[in-house]
């Protein structure tokens, strides 16, 4: 049996070499004489809700990005049984599809609670006046916070048992807790309220998952993560607050947290088992966004669009529930099952020099939020900050086989593209014999990025460090003592400690006096490697110095790096780590593979987006021929 099949992206395609293997090994062998084996494989996965959906998931090959899968429905049906043939493996075979559709309540309410917070842009550090994208993000934090903190505050007066709170963020869960818990405005005590995620210690979470301790706590604070394969039969009011990027994922992981209340307890008093699935339950997805304020602004057009996002977010999030629960998304003119699923597709097992630095300084974030002692979390800090200090000049480095390939990473090949399409004397339709026009096959242009493809190239991760600098060599030298004391200390949790002394293994090395500058390198021995680039960045330098050099003029490199990156990657590792550029923006990823825009669009197995036909409309539109 195989369970979970959607849960992983390597689901499809395990079934697929399992289902060959037991062919191999139990059938091939008897092709002469009747096998004496019979072989039963059975393929769950709740959240697949219908023969057709399951069958779509399987057949949608090696590789294949998030998606929606919509299938015409039966119907709202508690239980449904049918035959159909499905491949599995190298043919097709006779198969029985059970269906299930329930939820663990007696009763169960639904709410979706849209919070709209005001954002007014400032004034900058220049008195200049913010963009938008730099007001949110200025006021971002606190807004949800502080509606995270409403929803509770709003569950707990209501009367809950116990509350399980969602978020993907585990920095700002601590916060929460922190806020939560102190001060005027708290709402229970430290000892009511826990976070449970994955850089929660092992033996500190199997003292939360299990009675006691886990039905005496009124609060749970959790990632989808720290909540896989466990249950709390006493929870009577969960929230989850929905992401608004990788949006079928998060509408996937939605379908599972919003099972985690079930199963039995132990009544305190009586000391009898209670079935939890007999409580009466809420659900509340909670959907922050933004009203954007000022004398400049077009608000009945920046409403229209807003509103229409909204709308199909709601939509979408109503029937992924609806579906899950009863099999079919509850509209009103379509029978349909809304189904969102992750990637299908196995990744390597690649570790890159920057995964230790994105891990350390993401956990260091978490432990400065968690409960810790004040030096400890001084040391933490410290060293976070080292790091970003240190290990902010990253190059990755390609060699292609064929001295004469072309990359636009190359700043005089992009250039020469760039004037010869932009002169005053080029044509209309100009020669395609000029090999300043001619694109190399790996390159995709989407939108405002240029796409590379490095596979074919031998890759090299490199770190550089100036030792000629003074306080390059000190703040190396304190950043090995802080590492040292973090992962040899016991009171810093594992997550900590692993990336701790990677990065110390990487820094640690006996210089001469002489060098004046050092780096650590790796190979990435990887054929998956894409670079995303800024379509005309030429435009950002100075004209050609003296020496050559370009020095780029860009006041927020953060946010070039995070718009590039949401190009290639909507979740995971982007490099560099630290946007910190000498010369041009970039990012890379590597070791996974990367379904461009275009690569999605002309494939017909998903599903149609345009301004003029979107998803709501699609949904939502009456067919009339159905009502004739």
């Amino acid at each position: 049996m195989v369970d979970e099949l959607a849960g992983d992206g390597a689901g499809a395609p395990f079934v697929h070499k399992l289902a060959e293997w037991l062919h191999q090994q139990f059938l091939n062998p008897f092709e002469t004489t009747p096998s004496p084996f019979r072989i039963v494989l059975i393929v769950a996965d709740a959240s697949l809700s219908n023969e057709v959906v399951l069958n779509s998931f399987l057949s949608s090959g090696d590789r294949a990005p998030d998606k929606v899968l919509i299938s015409q429905s039966q119907g709202e049906a508690p239980f449904r049984v049918t035959g159909t043939y499905s491949k599995v493996g190298p043919r097709k075979h006779p198969t029985l599809h059970v269906m299930t559709n329930s939820y663990p309540a007696k009763k169960l309410d639904i709410d979706y609670s849209i919070r709209l917070s005001p954002v007014t842009p400032g004034l900058t550090s220049d008195r200049t006046k913010q963009t938008i994208r730099q007001a949110i993000r200025e006021q971002l934090e606190d807004q949800l916070l502080m509606n995270a903190y409403l929803e509770i505050e709003h569950g707990l007066q209501q009367g809950a048992k116990q509350l399980i709170f969602f978020a993907q963020d585990k920095a700002f869960l601590r916060h929460l807790q922190e806020k939560l818990t102190s001060g005027k405005d708290a709402l229970v005590n430290k000892g009511q309220v826990a976070v449970l995620d994955q850089s929660v210690p092992a033996n500190k979470r199997l003292e939360l998952v299990k009675e006691p301790r886990r039905d005496q706590i009124r609060v749970f604070l959790m990632t989808s993560s720290g909540a896989r394969g466990v249950s709390f039969p006493k929870t009577d009011w969960i929230i989850a607050a929905i992401p608004r990027f990788n949006i079928e994922t998060a509408l996937m992981e939605v379908a599972q947290l919003i099972y985690r209340g079930r199963g039995m307890y132990t009544d305190p008093q009586t000391g009898m088992e209670v079935y939890g699935d007999y409580k009466d339950r809420r659900l509340v997805m909670l959907i922050n966004d933004f009203i954007i304020e000022g004398e400049d602004i077009d608000h009945k057009r920046l409403w229209l669009r807003q509103s229409s996002d909204l709308l199909t977010l709601l939509v979408m999030l109503r029937s992924t529930i609806h579906t899950r629960i009863k099999g079919d998304a509850g509209l009103k003119y379509k029978r349909i099952a809304f189904v969102p699923v992750g990637l299908i597709g196995d990744e390597e097992l690649l570790r890159l020099m920057s995964d230790e630095v994105l891990d350390f300084l993401h956990e260091t974030k978490v432990f400065i939020r968690d409960h810790h002692s004040q030096e400890a979390k001084a040391i933490a800090s410290k060293a976070a900050k080292l790091t970003e200090q240190i290990f902010k000049h990253l190059n990755l480095t390609g060699q292609a086989s064929d001295r004469n390939a072309k990359s636009y990473v190359n700043y005089q090949t992009l250039e020469g593209l760039v004037k010869t399409v932009s002169r005053m004397s080029s044509r209309l339709l100009p020669s395609l014999d000029n090999h300043e026009l001619q694109i190399p096959d790996g390159l995709t242009c989407i939108g405002p990025f240029w796409i590379e493809d490095w596979s074919d190239r031998q890759t090299e991760e490199r770190f550089s460090f100036e030792g000629w600098k003074s306080y390059i060599q000190q703040n190396s030298s304190n950043l090995l003592a802080l590492l040292q004391r973090i992962y040899e200390d016991n009171k810093f949790p594992p997550k900590l400690k692993r990336p701790a002394k990677e990065l110390y293994r990487l820094l640690i090395r006996k210089q001469e006096e002489s060098v004046l500058e050092y780096s650590t390198l790796q190979a990435l021995k990887t054929q998956n490697i894409i670079v995303g680039l800024p379509l005309d960045y030429p435009h950002f330098w100075n004209e050609h110095s003296e020496d050559d050099i370009r020095q780029q003029e860009l006041e927020d490199p953060l946010t070039w790096r995070n718009a590039l990156g949401r190009s290639l990657n909507p979740q995971g590792l982007v490099i560099p780590v630290v946007a910190q550029y000498r010369e041009f923006p970039w990012v890379a990823v590597a070791g996974r593979r990367i379904y461009t825009q275009l690569e999605t669009i002309f494939d017909d197995r998903y599903f149609m987006a345009s301004s003029e036909l979107n998803l709501l409309n699609t949904i939502l539109l009456e067919d009339e021929a159905e009502n004739k």
